[in-house]
């Protein structure tokens, strides 16, 4: 089974919709025509009539970053993450954002603290519960509005937000939340994406139609602006996306390359594999594009 190198998703997709119809297996012998005419999306792939279904999506991301996990990387990647916050089992934290489960497992399991967790949809939120129920009280799964944020006011000693924005894309209303809901010098690590610059379309809103995202990435200058505001003071930024554009391929390189002639999904699972792997093209070239950044902030909030 060849290897998918970079860029070699628009190849996996092509692949993929052959398999899916009953041709060859993915990454053996099927090529995308060279002429081939881009789709509306900038994936040379035209989309479904219907949008695949979440649950199966969420499925493929269990298969594709581990289980529960909803990001690349997985259990490594959230270990890197929450190494910058002092937890323990006298510390509660407040989770945000894209985790079926997986990384609030991690972090109570191996850090022990007590964690309020606030996933970004209710798909995730589904995962999440079956999965934790061993955890008890240790993990509480509580809902929230995307769009009005708010969350128990001064209680977490820090907070870990896991592309937060996705569910809940205006900086200024989310961090200021976020803000309340920590102790003085409560710590932030904030994993996100936002626009560094032009975004190509139509490749942006199919990536965001994908990804279900109400509104486009604010500007890294709006998030961090909205920061100070809300009392931040900001240590460290780092620019995350090389490191989680090669987690994702390897991902991808992973799961394909396990797969057997017995592994074919029926007609509604292969269209969820199809969607995701568009999304994570779509995302692997806005990136590289240089419209937009996925970076990880870490942040302290002041006294007050």
């Amino acid at each position: 089974m060849s290897r998918i190198r970079q860029g070699g998703l628009r190849h996996l997709l092509w692949s993929l919709r052959a398999w899916s119809a009953g041709q060859a297996m993915p990454g053996q012998g099927v090529e995308p025509p060279p002429d081939a005419p881009a789709a509306a999306g900038g994936t040379d792939m035209a989309a479904p009539a219907h949008a695949p279904r979440a649950d199966l999506r969420a499925g493929w991301a269990d298969r594709l970053w581990e289980e529960g996990f909803a990001l690349p990387g997985g259990e490594a990647e959230i270990q890197r993450l929450c190494g910058l916050l002092p937890l323990s089992p006298a510390t509660t934290l407040l989770l945000l954002g894209q985790d079926a489960g997986g990384a609030a497992r991690t972090i109570a399991g191996q850090r022990g603290a007590w964690i309020a967790a606030h996933p970004g949809d209710a798909v995730l939120a589904g995962r999440m519960a079956e999965r934790l129920k061993p955890f008890g009280r240790r993990i509480a799964i509580q809902p929230w509005d995307p769009a009005q944020p708010a969350f128990r006011a001064r209680y977490h000693h820090h907070a870990l937000a896991l592309e937060a924005l996705r569910s809940s894309p205006d900086p200024a209303r989310l961090l200021p939340a976020i803000a309340a809901a920590l102790k003085p010098g409560g710590q932030l690590v904030l994993l996100d994406i936002v626009q560094v610059g032009e975004a190509a379309e139509p490749a942006l809103s199919r990536w965001m139609e994908l990804e279900s995202r109400p509104a486009p990435p604010p500007a890294r200058a709006a998030l961090e602006d909205a920061l100070a505001v809300s009392g931040f003071h900001l240590h460290v930024v780092e620019d995350a996306g090389s490191r989680h554009c090669a987690a994702a391929l390897e991902a991808w390189n992973r799961l394909i390359g396990g797969w057997s002639g017995q592994d074919r999904p029926d007609a509604a699972a292969a269209a969820a594999l199809v969607a995701e792997a568009e999304a994570w093209l779509l995302r692997q070239r806005l990136l590289a594009g240089g419209g937009l950044g996925l970076f990880r902030w870490h942040a302290t909030l002041a006294a007050r």
